[in-house]
């Protein structure tokens, strides 16, 4: 597998209000391949003053979201489940902190994605946790994945699954050379034209990315894993499962919701709840 850092120039955009009124022929279809039972009590950072202190749990889907540009192709923002789930909750890996997961029978991504599987231009994974990645098994090994600098870091596959295994490229995103467009200090112009940014959000791990899609039908904002559910964002404090740095994860939360108030129409999906 060769690691190089991803390739990309510079947006002309200075601004969100003219990146908004400028949208793209681009499309997004999100796909629940699988789902999982996590802890309320970490679903929420019980140490903030705003948590809910809630107890209990709550089943939350895994999601994969399918992006179609009329000009540009076909991308994949987050893997999430290959077939093996349906028949083992540990997707084969053989750890004791790994989490069970749930599957349908025909709820993997390649299935679900079908014919597209073959025609992806990218994979661009938010973070590298099995419920965001295990897909990438069943992909073809052709297609170039790309994550956020310090992601490999913390990789360990025999606690997370060897996901990556015969890839042929990963290419790093180094947001210390992207652009700062207010209010987020960096951000990616991922295909060039404004269509799909990627927004730097540490915390939940070290090199996190939440997008933004950017189409006719109005922007929509996936925050992937800085909010695992809606209450994260209505409550105002971010998860501490899981989690890499929860005085980051709450700070990169804290600057999403900053940007959905600037923009209430916008559509705002968070890592484990269906649009």
């Amino acid at each position: 597998m060769k690691i190089e850092n991803y390739p990309l120039k510079r947006s002309s955009y200075e601004s969100w209000e003219t990146i908004f009124q400028n949208p793209a022929p681009i499309d997004v279809q999100t796909y629940q391949t699988g789902s999982v039972v996590i802890d309320l009590d970490g679903t929420f950072n019980p140490n903030h003053l705003r948590s809910p202190r809630i107890s209990g749990t709550v089943e939350v889907p895994i999601l994969s979201h399918f992006v179609t540009h009329e000009k540009l192709g076909n991308f994949l923002l987050d893997a999430g489940l290959d077939k093996s789930y349906y028949r083992d909750p540990y997707g084969g890996v053989e750890t004791p902190q790994k989490e069970e997961y749930i599957q349908d029978k025909n709820q993997d991504i390649l299935y679900q994605l079908g014919d597209n599987a073959s025609e992806l231009n990218a994979v661009f994974l938010s973070h590298m946790h099995p419920d965001h990645m295990a897909g990438m098994r069943d992909l073809p090994k052709k297609i170039p994945v790309i994550l956020g600098k310090g992601e490999l870091e913390d990789y360990e596959p025999d606690l997370y699954g060897d996901f990556l295994e015969d890839v042929k490229t990963v290419y790093e995103m180094d947001f210390t050379e992207f652009e700062s467009i207010s209010p987020f200090p960096k951000c990616a112009d991922l295909l060039g034209d404004g269509s799909l940014w990627a927004i730097s959000t540490p915390g939940h791990t070290r090199g996190h990315i939440s997008f933004v899609v950017n189409g006719l039908a109005g922007p929509k904002l996936l925050t992937m894993d800085v909010a695992f559910i809606q209450e994260n964002i209505s409550y105002g404090v971010a998860p501490s499962d899981y989690t890499w740095n929860v005085e980051e994860a709450q700070r990169s939360l804290d600057m999403l919701i900053n940007f959905i108030r600037l923009f209430r129409g916008m559509e705002v999906t968070a890592g484990h709840a269906l649009p």
